[in-house]
């Protein structure tokens, strides 16, 4: 059994694997580099953008409690 990342974990891991795609590019150019390292952009944005609703619903859910 093992436990699935929530979306933080899965930004951390999709920025990490950017940044040895990134590398590669910078090292060697070409096409292959070029299309892993936007893949990875495109996925870190995606989850950005997850992680900021996420993060928004949080602070409301507290903020409702507050004001009871």
């Amino acid at each position: 059994m093992s436990i699935e990342d929530d979306t933080h974990d899965k930004l951390t891991k999709a920025y990490l694997d950017y940044f040895k795609a990134n590398d590669k590019f910078d090292r060697f150019g070409g096409e292959r580099t070029m299309q892993e390292s936007r893949k990875w952009l495109r996925t870190i944005r995606t989850l950005a953008k997850i992680r900021m609703d996420e993060i928004k619903n949080i602070y409301d859910s507290k903020k409702g409690t507050k004001e009871e």
